[in-house]
C-alpha cells in the first residue's frame, strides 16, 4: 500500500472512531436525562423512611439497565425490605459533579429538608476530581463536605480505576478520602476502592466506564455491608 493509500485508510479509521465516540456520547447524554427524570419523579413518591443520596453519575445509576438498578435504587429496596417500611428517595446527585459541586449545590438542599435527619444518607463523589482538582484543593473540599453531613452518613472513597492514565492519581485521591474521613468518626466510611478492585469487563456498562448492573451490585454490597455493621 502506498503512502497515499495508508493515509487514506488512517483517515477512514479515525473518522469511524470519531463517529463511534459521538454516537456513544449521544446515547449517554440521552441516558443521563432519562435517569435524572426518573429520580425527579421518584422524589415525589412519599415514604415512611427518608433516603437522601449525594454524588455524581455513579449515584445517578449510570449505566445500569434502569435507574432503580443503580446502587441507590438497590439500597432503597434493601432498606424497605429490612425495615418493612416504605422509603422516600431524594437523589440529589448530578452527573459530572465534583466534590466542590456537592458542597455548593447538594449539601444546602439536604440541609433545607428540615426536621429530623434522613434515615439514610449516602455520598459517592470524587471520580470527576481526579483529573481536574488539585490534591490539596480536593482535600479541603472533601473536608468541607464531611463537615456538613449528618452523623451516620455513609461516605465512599473513590472507586478503583481499572485502566487509563489516571489510575495512580485515583488511588492517591482515594487515600485522601480515607484520611479525611478518619477525622470524622460520626460518619461511616465505605471502602468503594477495595470493593471495585478487580472489576471484570462484564461488570461495566455500555460506555465501558460506568458500572453496569453487576457493577452496581458491587457498590450496593459495599454500602449494605457498612449499613449492617452500623446496625441499620
Amino acid at each position: 500500500m502506498g503512502i497515499a493509500g495508508a493515509a487514506g485508510r488512517t483517515l477512514v479509521l479515525a473518522a469511524a472512531g470519531l463517529g463511534w465516540w459521538m454516537r456513544r456520547r449521544a446515547r449517554l447524554a440521552g441516558l443521563e436525562e432519562d435517569f435524572s427524570a426518573y429520580w425527579r419523579r421518584r422524589a415525589r413518591r412519599p415514604g415512611e423512611l427518608r433516603y437522601v443520596a449525594l454524588g455524581d453519575s455513579l449515584a445517578q445509576g449510570l449505566t445500569a439497565r434502569r435507574p432503580e438498578r443503580g446502587f441507590v435504587g438497590l439500597l432503597a429496596s434493601r432498606l424497605a425490605r429490612s425495615s418493612g417500611s416504605t422509603v422516600a428517595v431524594l437523589n440529589l446527585s448530578v452527573t459530572g459533579a465534583t466534590v466542590a459541586d456537592v458542597v455548593r449545590s447538594q449539601l444546602p438542599m439536604l440541609v433545607r429538608q428540615g426536621g429530623a435527619a434522613p434515615d439514610l444518607v449516602t455520598v459517592c463523589v470524587g471520580t470527576n476530581d481526579v483529573a481536574r482538582t488539585d490534591p490539596e484543593r480536593f482535600r479541603a473540599d472533601f473536608r468541607a463536605l464531611c463537615s456538613g453531613l449528618p452523623a451516620g452518613a455513609l461516605v465512599a472513597d473513590i472507586p478503583y480505576f481499572p485502566f487509563g492514565p489516571h489510575r495512580a492519581a485515583a488511588a492517591a485521591y482515594s487515600a485522601i478520602c480515607r484520611e479525611v474521613l478518619a477525622g470524622f468518626p460520626a460518619l461511616v466510611a465505605v471502602p468503594i476502592e477495595r470493593a471495585t478492585t478487580g472489576f471484570r469487563p462484564w461488570e461495566l456498562g455500555t460506555d465501558l466506564v460506568h458500572p453496569g448492573d453487576p457493577g452496581h451490585r458491587r457498590y450496593a454490597a459495599a454500602f449494605s455491608g457498612c449499613m449492617a455493621a452500623a446496625g441499620r
